[in-house]
């Protein structure tokens, strides 16, 4: 199944993505959308210790589907917030109803981006790789 984003040729600085959800078939999809578009792409569940995985991948920006269980990834946002090290890195929420928009901007803030369709809508896609 191909994907419907469209991917510039060349991005003029590939970036490293690091998706976080819990749903791996709409993981998998945006991975490889944003993969086309020439970025670097790493995924995992939120939760545990995100620390290894931040020092080993080192993400430019991190990618956090909420539709499935937003609770965990509101904590792992905050998580990444709480670090000096990860405090000013990037984050795009990507959320379906406006009640979990209304948590996240109270809970998640510095450099934050957030969508209120769904990860597997083309048009977050497409607005993501247009981001980085």
């Amino acid at each position: 199944m191909g994907s419907s984003v469209r991917a510039s040729k060349a991005p003029p600085m590939p970036r490293r993505v690091w998706i976080l959800g819990f749903h791996k078939e709409r993981i998998q999809r945006a991975g490889e959308a944003i993969e086309a578009a020439g970025h670097r792409v790493r995924s995992c569940e939120p939760g545990g210790d995100l620390g290894t995985t931040i020092r080993d991948f080192r993400p430019d920006v991190v990618v956090i589907d909420l539709q499935d269980h937003p609770d965990r990834g509101r904590h792992a946002a905050t998580q990444l917030r709480a670090d000096r090290a990860t405090r000013q890195l990037p984050i795009i929420l990507v959320y379906v109803t406006g009640e979990e928009r209304t948590k996240s901007d109270k809970v998640v803030t510095g450099p934050t981006r957030r969508y209120t369709l769904g990860l597997d809508a083309p048009s977050v896609l497409n607005a993501i790789v247009v981001d980085l």
